[in-house]
């Protein structure tokens, strides 16, 4: 036999046989029956057998339409109970998502995320990673959801945006009770700093006072690749850092680091967005991270389990 069976040749078949009638087949497949009457006789003529005897009371599988019903029955069982199977995985909030954030303070984010929804769905898993934003996207086959902080990158992939994070100059007490409290970005020059770095390019300290905004410049004592070094120095008093607000939520609550200057204008704050491919959002469990992420973004963000709010002598 070199010609190939057909799949709707078998599966019309199949409908025939278990329900003995062309009219009933096509009335539970939706199939039209001169559509199923030409795969049976297609599948006669390839294998060169009869399937069916023809009668007044029907349609009566031969010795051969019975042989191939228990064999290719079985497999549509199968099928059936694979598709069904496929569904309910898909219709669970059961199972595994994977997220990724940007090197920057993804972890501040997803941490904070993945924690509410474990506690709120134990059927939950999580799997996630850090990136670093100035490189090209992940495929979309590496993520079901990724933090990106920036500008919305121009891809296929779809950007909802999760909110807005502004950056400001905090110092400690103790440094302001040595050096006193800076009034203008020019008091800032001749206090030591802290050197925030991506791929060797230190990042500017967009500073406001009552002249309006402007670079500071700072005389850095420290240089730093992570902004969690950057907010250790600024608490235990040595150096100002230029940090998120988010990140230092807690430590200005506590008055451990007191924010310095003006507060940044929102058209100059940089957004967070969440990015999936299209076809992700179907899936219930990733439905339920992105939207837990965009409901409860402010919440999230200032998680108190990323404070550093320890005095340090």
């Amino acid at each position: 036999m070199t010609t190939k069976v057909e799949f709707k040749d078998i599966s019309n078949f199949v409908h025939v046989a278990r329900t003995g009638s062309l009219t009933r087949a096509g009335m539970i497949s939706g199939v039209p029956k001169a559509t199923l009457s030409h795969s049976i006789r297609r599948l006669e003529d390839l294998l060169e057998v009869e399937l069916f005897h023809r009668s007044q009371r029907g349609l009566q599988l031969t010795d051969a339409g019975r042989a191939l019903l228990d064999n290719t029955g079985r497999i549509f069982d199968s099928i059936e109970l694979a598709a069904s199977a496929a569904q309910r995985a898909h219709s669970s909030l059961n199972g595994k998502v994977r997220i990724l954030g940007s090197a920057e303070f993804g972890t501040s984010i997803i941490g904070a995320a993945t924690l509410y929804l474990a506690r709120e769905h134990p059927g939950l898993s999580f799997e996630t990673r850090m990136y670093p934003s100035d490189t090209p996207l992940p495929e979309q086959t590496e993520f079901d959801c990724l933090i990106f902080v920036g500008s919305a990158p121009s891809s296929d992939h779809v950007c909802r945006k999760l909110g807005n994070v502004g950056y400001r100059a905090y110092a400690s007490p103790l440094l302001l009770q040595r050096l006193g409290t800076p009034k203008s970005v020019e008091d800032i020059r001749e206090m030591p700093g802290i050197e925030y770095t991506r791929k060797g390019i230190a990042e500017p300290w967009l500073l406001q006072d009552a002249d309006g905004q402007r670079i500071g410049d700072y005389n850095v004592r420290f240089s730093v690749h992570d902004y969690w070094m950057a907010k250790f120095y600024a608490v235990s008093g040595e150096a100002i850092a230029y940090l998120p607000d988010f990140f230092v939520h807690y430590e200005v609550a506590e008055g451990d680091l007191i924010p310095l200057l003006q507060e940044a204008n929102e058209s100059e704050k940089i957004s967070v967005w969440a990015i999936y491919g299209a076809a992700r959002h179907r899936n219930p469990r990733v439905k339920l991270v992105i939207d837990t992420l965009c409901q409860n973004f402010d919440k999230l963000i200032r998680h108190p389990g990323y404070a550093l709010v320890r005095q340090y002598p």
